[in-house]
């Protein structure tokens, strides 16, 4: 049960770092932002650099930034809910909850998904596929590999959540109070 929740806390610094890396990309996304603008009101471009790659590479960041960031979301207990279930629950009824839906929705979707993206990258890679656009951004494998990245950071952290669930709800007392959600009593 140790292992399962050093584990845990491993995945989660792992993906800590990479959110507080990647959200460096905000900076970067409001200058390029910041850069369309202007180019638009005073009609100033340098060439091949146009509004289109411009625009482009701003749905890049934004694309980015959500799925190096979703992983990190979930394990920090900061995505969207729906608390129908859960509002009147105790913790333990809600980590029972939360272990049926990784069993049966999230370690299924994370499995399919990854595999596709996967193989929506490598294809994108091996044909050189670029924008459709005549003067887009080319290599878009780049974008689209992230999209595998990003469901691999998401597929650690239903295994690191799901570790944690475990370990409360069947390990010793201290570790489980370690593993409960904050605010819990157990």
């Amino acid at each position: 049960m140790a292992f399962l929740l050093t584990m845990s806390d491993a995945i989660n610094r792992v993906l800590e770092r990479v959110a507080r890396v990647s959200g460096w990309l905000f900076f970067a996304l409001i200058a390029i932002i910041c850069w369309d603008i202007l180019t638009r009101k005073i009609g100033f471009q340098i060439p091949g650099f146009g509004s289109t790659p411009i625009q482009e590479l701003e749905w890049h960041l934004h694309g980015v930034l959500f799925l190096f960031w979703l992983g990190y979301g979930y394990v920090r207990n900061v995505h969207v809910r729906i608390d129908v279930f859960t509002a009147h629950r105790s913790p333990r009824q809600i980590a029972w909850l939360e272990v049926f839906g990784i069993v049966v929705f999230a370690v299924p979707y994370c499995i399919v998904a990854t595999w596709f993206a996967y193989g929506f990258a490598e294809l994108s890679f091996l044909q050189g596929e670029s924008s459709d656009a005549p003067n887009g951004l080319s290599h878009r494998w780049i974008i689209k590999s992230t999209l595998f990245l990003g469901l691999l950071m998401v597929c650690a952290a239903v295994v690191s959540i799901l570790a944690r669930n475990v370990v409360y709800l069947f390990g010793p007392l201290p570790l489980a109070r370690r593993a409960a959600p904050p605010g819990t009593t157990n």
